[in-house]
């Protein structure tokens, strides 16, 4: 055989695609979270470890740019896909286009630790991972004594009545009714999460736990009758909240 003829037993070229899966946990553990959305989109093996390795654990904030439904024909009842841009501050200048599936979320309301907290056509919260796709159902807006549902003679959700005031789109009173939602950590991998939620008009906290069917409200002593919640954080294994007033209160 002449030099440098490869013949039929030749080793076969090398593919990145077949790389082990624990080799590709370890890459994309280091990749910030937009360069871990392209890590995933390479190839299905590449995929299946992004969703193996849950969020990646990213260091730098990113930006997120909501589409505006208004100008873009949207219906609650007809629903368009919502899209965001995704800004990494390593490269401002470059956008990561993320699409949500059609219908099934109207808002978003909160992020923490890779997720999103979404509301829903219902007005329910859902927690979302866009990197694997994970969604996770929090307790209906009718956990709450201040709403409730009202079904046609099918069985099929009409509409809610807030404050003894009928609300026509099932969508259109989550857009308002929730304030600001907070993670306590990543769900991924069986987490212990807790969320913290600030609605009703900036009037009440509630929170749920991880597997807990229910919201619970949260009596804070501090704030008073005139007085609005403005913002809730998670810091060291405690949530904080704040209020318009300047009041912080330590609500466990």
């Amino acid at each position: 055989m002449a030099a440098g003829s490869t013949g039929s037993n030749a080793a076969p070229t090398p593919s990145w695609s077949d790389l082990p899966a624990d080799l590709l946990i370890i890459v994309l553990e280091r990749l910030e979270f937009p360069q871990a959305l392209v890590f995933a989109s390479v190839c299905t093996a590449w995929r299946y470890a992004a969703a193996a390795a849950g969020v990646p654990r990213s260091s730098v904030p990113c930006f997120m740019s909501w589409a505006d439904p208004a100008h873009e024909g949207y219906t609650a009842r007809g629903g368009l896909a919502i899209n965001c841009s995704l800004y990494s501050l390593l490269d401002i200048n470059k956008a990561y286009e993320i699409s949500f599936p059609r219908r099934c979320f109207v808002a978003c309301c909160g992020a923490s630790h890779g997720w999103l907290v979404m509301v829903n056509e219902l007005s329910n919260l859902v927690l979302y991972n866009p990197f694997t796709t994970a969604a996770i159902d929090l307790p209906p807006i009718t956990d709450f004594s201040c709403v409730q549902a009202v079904y046609g003679d099918r069985g099929s959700l009409e509409h809610y009545i807030f404050a003894e005031a009928a609300v026509q789109e099932t969508s259109y009173l989550g857009i308002w009714f929730y304030q600001k939602a907070v993670l306590s950590c990543s769900p991924s991998k069986g987490g212990d999460y807790v969320v913290m939620i600030i609605h009703r008009d900036s009037d009440w906290l509630s929170f749920v736990k991880a597997g807990q069917s229910k919201w619970t409200p949260v009596i804070t002593s501090s704030r008073g009758s005139r007085d609005h919640y403005v913002d809730c954080a998670y810091h060291y294994g405690r949530f904080y909240s704040i209020t318009l007033y300047g009041m912080v209160d330590d609500v466990g």
